[in-house]
């Protein structure tokens, strides 16, 4: 009798030691999950204009699960053109190229997007305006962007130099159909814009200023 006690004492550990383990791994799969997850479907506008306080409207980019998760087969049947410049974020480890602004590929269906009113990093005072996907799907190339704090930086390589930015300002728009930029004309800089993590009313807005060129 003693010996059974025993046997069912063993038993009942075994499984409530597998229970934890199993709950344990939930967590932590939960937990990477909401790591990578935001808000999908960005509404950025299509014309900006220079002015400090900047409101525009743009049609918003609702697109299917199927689309986004065939959306890298598309880019590798279709990537004929090269990078016109990369976009490097050392603190999430990114490192991404993107396209010319008239070109099929800068699509946010493919890859991040400089907006066809963007200025490109050589124009004095211009803003470059970038967009992309956040969520958990394998175009989502922003979906870490909610990790960056005032003071972190990012590069682009364009035209065989280097632009070093400096985050300056970030803060939250309605995701309306619009968006409103704020920042120092005087200064060339950096705008990053992707839906808001864990909330799909609001889109996310990073402001950078040019700290040098090498």
């Amino acid at each position: 009798m003693k010996t059974k006690k025993i046997k069912y004492q063993v038993a009942t550990g075994v499984i409530l030691i597998i229970i934890g383990i199993a709950l344990l791994l939930n967590n932590y799969i939960v937990e990477k999950r909401d790591e990578v997850f935001s808000a999908m479907n960005i509404a950025i506008s299509e014309e900006l204009s220079d002015s400090k306080e900047t409101s525009t409207t743009e049609s918003e980019m609702d697109e299917s699960d199927n689309e986004r998760e065939n959306s890298s087969d598309t880019e590798s049947s279709e990537n004929y053109e090269t990078y016109i410049g990369q976009l490097e974020i050392p603190k999430i480890n990114f490192y991404k190229g993107f396209y010319a602004k008239e070109s099929p590929l800068n699509d946010v269906k493919y890859n991040i997007k400089i907006l066809e009113v963007s200025d490109y990093p050589t124009v004095s005072n211009g803003n470059v305006i970038i967009i992309g996907h956040s969520g958990n799907y394998s175009n989502s190339y922003f979906a870490n962007l909610y990790k960056l704090a005032l003071g972190d930086t990012a590069s682009i390589y364009y035209d065989n130099k280097k632009y070093n930015y400096k985050i300056v300002n970030i803060y939250t728009d309605a995701k309306d159909g619009t968006v409103t930029i704020y920042r120092n004309e005087s200064k060339n800089t950096m705008t990053l814009i992707t839906c808001t993590k864990d909330d799909d009313t609001k889109q996310t807005i990073y402001i950078l200023e040019l700290v040098n060129v090498e």
